[in-house]
């Protein structure tokens, strides 16, 4: 009768160290995706699953204990049960062993003897009635507590199934969160790097336009110069030779267009170069949000996706 309980540490190891281990990757998973920062920071799907499964294993393991309790104490009255019968068992084999050797007794037995006091009732002698009872008891007692294991025993199976499909169920909830997670990471991720790239290639074709701007301004000082150091020689004709003639007149336009044309080259370099700075600052920015993507799908993939794959919940 004693097998039809196995031991409680034996019959409640297997959920234990389960339920455990789940719970220790929720809580580490908990604790490590404290470490994800920024924008990714968030009170997400997988975060709320997970405070599921916390809630959901600490019923589990409670329920766990009610009914560890109930087995020892299952156990403890089987074991009462048993030892009563064994008593009962041992005295009666006693008294059978007594019973045959009074009946293999003859008058040419040896060793038969004058025994004065064999005719007392001692305080200590029951009934037939109560020789039949105490057994009849001891019996049903056993029958009683045969019949508590197995109903106990039925409702211990049905107890962790129940327990292991929770686990599985809300398990592959969280896990399941965590996979459209990272899926929804990763494609912010492509999508963040594919930007990058064309902030990197609109940046170097802003380099270059940067260093055509600076050549043509380069190429466009020197026209100048020769122009206004014609200007500046004339100025110093003689007398009614200083005539403000085609010549200089000629000379003045060419100046001024020149000029226009330098001012337009440095405008358009100096909004290139502020632009520059804006793809630069851009640039940097898309680095760092694409730094917190990788923080972000190395706390999810690898170390709490690995480490709750490692959690194997059995069928029953």
């Amino acid at each position: 009768m004693a097998r039809l309980l196995q031991d409680p540490s034996k019959l409640h190891a297997s959920e234990w160290y389960t339920a455990n281990r789940l719970q220790r990757a929720s809580t580490e998973s908990q604790k490590s995706r404290q470490k994800r920062v920024g924008v990714d920071l968030v009170h997400d799907e997988v975060e709320q699953e997970l405070l599921k499964e916390a809630e959901v294993l600490q019923g589990i393991i409670a329920l766990l204990g009610r009914t560890l309790e109930q087995t020892n104490e299952q156990i403890r009255r089987n074991r009462s049960a048993k030892y009563d019968l064994e008593m009962d068992l041992k005295d009666k084999f006693i008294a059978l062993t007594i019973d045959d050797y009074c009946a293999s007794l003859t008058n040419d037995s040896p060793h038969i003897i004058y025994a004065d006091n064999a005719m007392e009732l001692e305080g200590n002698f029951v009934s037939p009635e109560d020789w039949i009872d105490f057994s009849n008891i001891n019996v049903e007692k056993a029958d009683k507590q045969r019949n508590n294991s197995l109903s106990l025993k039925a409702l211990i199976n049905g107890i962790l199934s129940q327990i292991a499909n929770d686990m599985r169920r809300q398990c592959e909830m969280v896990n399941t969160a965590f996979r459209n997670r990272v899926k929804e990471v990763k494609d912010a991720k492509d999508k963040l790097e594919t930007l990058l790239a064309m902030v990197m290639d609109e940046t170097a074709s802003q380099e270059k336009n940067i260093a055509a701007l600076k050549k043509a301004i380069a190429d466009t000082e020197a026209p100048v110069k020769v122009a206004q150091t014609r200007l500046e020689a004339r100025n110093h004709r003689p007398n009614v030779e200083l005539c403000y003639d085609t010549v200089h007149s000629s000379l003045m336009s060419e100046v001024q267009e020149i000029t226009k044309n330098l001012q337009r080259l440095k405008d358009a370099l100096a909004q290139a170069q502020t632009e520059l700075k804006g793809l630069s600052r851009r640039q940097l920015s898309l680095e760092e949000e694409i730094k917190v993507k990788e923080n972000t799908l190395y706390i999810d993939e690898v170390l709490c996706m690995q480490m709750r794959e490692s959690v194997c919940i059995n069928n029953y």
